[in-house]
Formats: structure tokens, C-alpha cells, sequence
């Protein structure tokens, strides 16, 4: 897949996108200011949504073991440009080094007033038949930078 280039930035089979985020935030906070560092830049058109690959990998807990686990995204992203609005999402598969394996999906939104992340995943063990879900959100007030909702969890939901 050749790369897509959109304000300034390519994004490729080689782009990691963070959107797998969980404790902490901090993962994040990289994704939403690499994603509003575009949103600052020249505006595109606003055409059907392009396409990019998503892959990360990260290390995490395992909320049902308490186990770390090594996580793995594979999936798409779809961004498109209204003006100086910004609308990404993405659909992806998921696994884990632990034997979870599910499908999560994920939006960004940027109006120029709020930027909002939003996120769910859930993943399973067919093993053992637990199950946990990933979710999250965030909105952060552009007016004034303050972070209006940051809430993430990672639940079991047991078997």
C-alpha cells in the first residue's frame, strides 16, 4: 500500500498509530497530540475518508490475571477532513502474547472547539473463556486545554 500523505504527514504500512491505549493515558496523550499536530496544519478537502494501516504493538496487564501481556493491533484507519474538522476512526483485530484474541474500534474527533477520543475493545480466551473489554474516552476543551472527561478501563468479564 503506497502511503498517504495528508497535511504534511505520510501515513503508511510502516505508521504506528497509538490508538490502543489503556492505563495510565500516556499512550494517549502521544496519539491525540500527534493527531491535533495535524489538525493544526493546512486544511485538505473534504473528500470520502482515506485509508491507512494501523499496527501497534505495546505491553499491558492482563486485567483478569494481572499478568503483563504483550497487545497487538492490526486494522485499518479512516480519516477524513471537513474544513478544519478532523474525523478519524478505525476498526482493528486484536491479540494478545497471553491467547486473547477480539476486535476493537475507535474514533477521533476534532471541531475546533473539543477534541474527543472515544475507544472499545473486547477480547477473549477461548482457552479459558474469560473475557475482558478495553474502554475509553477522553475530551479535552480546546479553549483552554483542560481535559474535560479521561476515563480508561481495562474489566474482566470472566468466563
Amino acid at each position: 500500500m503506497n502511503p498517504i500523505t495528508w497535511r504534511g504527514r505520510a501515513w503508511g504500512a510502516e505508521t504506528r498509530v497509538g490508538s490502543g491505549v489503556r492505563c495510565g493515558g500516556l499512550r494517549l496523550v502521544v496519539a491525540l497530540l500527534s493527531v491535533v499536530a495535524l489538525a493544526f496544519a493546512a486544511s485538505a478537502a473534504a473528500d470520502a475518508p482515506e485509508e491507512f494501516p494501523v499496527l501497534d504493538v505495546f505491553p499491558d496487564v492482563n486485567p483478569c490475571t494481572g499478568e503483563a501481556m504483550t497487545v497487538t493491533f492490526v486494522g485499518t484507519g479512516f480519516i477524513h477532513v471537513h474544513g478544519d474538522r478532523v474525523v478519524v476512526r478505525s476498526e482493528r483485530t486484536i491479540s494478545t502474547s497471553d491467547g486473547f484474541a477480539g476486535h476493537g474500534t475507535d474514533s477521533f474527533v476534532d471541531n475546533g472547539q473539543i477534541v474527543k477520543y472515544r475507544q472499545a475493545d473486547i477480547l477473549t480466551n477461548t482457552a479459558s473463556g474469560e473475557r475482558f473489554r478495553a474502554l475509553g474516552l477522553f475530551v479535552l476543551d480546546m479553549s483552554t486545554g483542560t481535559a474535560r472527561v479521561e476515563r480508561f478501563e481495562l474489566t474482566c468479564l470472566g468466563p
